[in-house]
């Protein structure tokens, strides 16, 4: 037996879905691209800034400051790991 006309009128073809599917991963990749881009560049420059803290040692504020850093690492890591992935 035919569904009604009212779900047949709400029902889309999945060709629909999957321009849809298509148009949402397009909008997510161009709006997160940025945020992979500084991540990842990020990641690569901030360990240049652990080496001045290692040749002078540490002293309370700066481990304070080298745990600071190293998070920031990790989030930008985090961020950046699939940048320039296809």
């Amino acid at each position: 037996m035919p569904s009604p006309l009212s779900e047949q009128a709400t029902r889309l073809p999945d060709d629909a879905y999957s321009g849809l599917r298509n148009g949402v991963e397009s909008a997510l990749k161009t709006l997160t691209a940025p945020f992979q881009f500084a991540g990842f560049w990020s990641a690569v420059a901030l360990p240049l800034f652990y080496l001045p803290m290692f040749a002078d040692g540490f002293t309370a504020d700066e481990r304070s400051a080298f745990a600071v850093l190293v998070a920031a690492h990790v989030l930008a890591l985090v961020v950046g790991h699939g940048y320039r992935r296809d």
